[in-house]
C-alpha cells in the first residue's frame, strides 16, 4: 500500500500480484458468489466495491496483476 497524489487529490493504491495460474474466465470470477475454492464468493467483487478504482489482469503464464486504489473523500 502506498500514498497516492493526482490531480489534488489523496489516496492510497494497493498493488496484488501473483505468478501462479492464471484467472480463466475474470467475468465469471467478479460474480458474486462464484468460488473456486467453496469460499463465498465476494472476494474480487467485494474489493471492486469498496474501492473508487479497480484494475485486473490475468495471462496464461503470467499470473494476475490488481492495481486498486481509494480516495479521500472530501470533507
Amino acid at each position: 500500500m502506498i500514498a497516492i497524489k493526482q490531480n489534488g487529490k489523496a489516496g492510497i493504491e494497493i498493488i496484488a500480484e501473483d505468478e501462479g495460474p492464471d484467472i480463466p474466465d475474470l467475468k465469471q470470477a467478479m460474480q458474486d458468489g462464484f468460488s473456486t475454492n467453496c469460499g463465498l464468493g465476494g472476494g474480487l467483487p467485494g474489493v471492486k466495491r469498496l474501492m473508487d478504482e479497480f484494475y485486473i489482469t490475468s495471462e496464461v503464464g503470467t499470473g494476475t496483476h490488481i492495481v486498486t486504489r481509494k480516495w479521500q473523500q472530501c470533507k
